[in-house]
């Protein structure tokens, strides 16, 4: 079998790490081959808490790729999210090089982003993963694309995404050195489409103790900002009412599990297995006894953040967008709808975005991030997460040799 080089995109979650193995195959598409998600006690909250642990269960991926597909390279991305990610404003302006004939390049671009960079003032502790230009403006107009247009003055309003130093350098250590690429906005700018963001919508990315937000308007991102709840916290109150293991409460939301009572036709009763393996029933609508009062008090406190922020759900036409693994649960976008009177679907990736031969990969919300995350990557392979300037700058060893020192370790 020919060697073949390979993509691992990693999203770090509450307690576990979800990984999509790909490549990108002769057509320049990319072919997704396996994805899997792995318990880790490496991880929490979307962080890294155990180096050691963690680097584990990146190899067992590193492991499964070489194993099973052949690979002989592997380029590595991670997902950064969490409540240790923080998103400003900024803005930033410079005169238009007259040598150039007062004409905007590539380069013009390069330095405004340069000078926004080293201008946000931001603590010793955190560093700049990424910038997300909102606005330019030449001369006070606005522009869709400063690229080859003229005047005296280019202006830029963008979003400024940093982390915290140390969890940064975590994470480069616990999946493979300097060189590893990451990303935070993957799941907006690949899941929602043109459309959507023209008309304005809300894409709510539910994980398991995070809830992300991004909000477009007219074709723009305005917001972006994570919560400190998400569905675990339903499990967690499963857990606690029926006095059983997390792990079989989260077997139990997400195989009987509802939000609302008009969607449930029968009200079945299920089994479960309590300490001391004794068996004991309950009934799906009073599991919607358990579910639905957590969920009403997470609509409230989004509610909250959207009337501090001056975000009006009302005002955006394309309604509310969900997407990860809380999403799933039955009733969650009804919920939306109800509580937000606006119109709420569901998202995920179709076979136009990847070639993938089991669709429950790419329908499932479980691995959303990391396809977000691919797909943004592969649109260029030669740019990262974050911005070539700080590629430039990362030193060390190189990317490949420590991706295949480890598979020779792990032999």
């Amino acid at each position: 079998m020919e060697k073949i080089d390979a993509l691992i995109s990693l999203d770090l979650g509450t307690s576990s790490i979800h990984g999509v193995i790909a490549k990108i195959n002769e057509e320049n598409k990319i072919e997704v081959l396996s994805a899997d998600t792995y318990a880790s006690d490496g991880v929490k909250n979307g962080v890294i808490s155990d180096i050691g642990a963690a680097e584990f269960t990146v190899k067992k991926f590193l492991s499964k790729a070489e194993e099973e597909f052949n690979v002989e390279n592997v380029d590595l991305l991670c997902a950064v999210r969490g409540a240790l990610i923080e998103v400003n404003n900024a803005n930033t302006r410079m005169k238009i090089d007259e040598e150039e004939g007062g004409v905007v390049t590539d380069q013009t671009v390069a330095e405004l982003m340069e000078r926004l960079e080293e201008g946000h003032k931001i603590p010793d502790t955190k560093e700049i993963i990424d910038i997300i230009p909102q606005q330019y403006k030449i001369d006070e107009q606005v522009v869709q694309n400063p690229i080859r247009m003229s005047g005296k003055h280019l202006e830029l309003t963008a979003l400024v995404i940093s982390g915290t130093k140390s969890n940064m350098s975590n994470i480069k250590q616990a999946t493979g050195g300097d060189k590893l690429r990451y990303g935070y906005s993957s799941i907006s700018d690949t899941l929602v489409s043109n459309d959507d963001k023209d008309l304005g919508c809300i894409l709510i990315d539910i994980g398991g103790m995070t809830t992300g937000i991004v909000v477009y308007a007219e074709g723009k991102l305005k917001h972006s900002f994570e919560l400190d709840f998400g569905s675990d916290y339903i499990t967690r109150d499963i857990a606690a009412k029926l006095k059983i293991t997390k792990k079989e409460a989260t077997n139990i939301k997400e195989k009987y599990g509802c939000v609302l009572e008009d969607l449930i036709t029968e009200n079945t009763a299920f089994e479960y297995t309590v300490p001391g393996n004794k068996t004991q029933k309950y009934t799906v609508r009073d599991l919607i006894d358990i579910i639905k009062p957590q969920v009403e008090v997470q609509l409230d406190e989004i509610e909250k953040v959207f009337k501090k922020k001056g975000i009006v759900p009302g005002e955006y036409v394309g309604g509310f967008i969900l997407t990860g693994g809380g999403s799933l649960l039955k009733g969650m976008p009804e919920a939306f709808s109800k509580y937000f009177e606006a119109v709420t679907k569901c998202a995920n990736f179709t076979d136009e975005d990847f070639i993938c031969y089991d669709d429950n990969i790419i329908n499932s919300q479980i691995y959303t991030t990391a396809l977000a995350l691919l797909k943004n990557n592969t649109k260029n392979l030669s740019t990262s997460g974050m911005s070539e300037r700080k590629t430039r700058k990362q030193k060390g060893p190189g990317f490949m040799d420590t991706m295949k020192s480890w598979f020779s370790n792990f032999k």
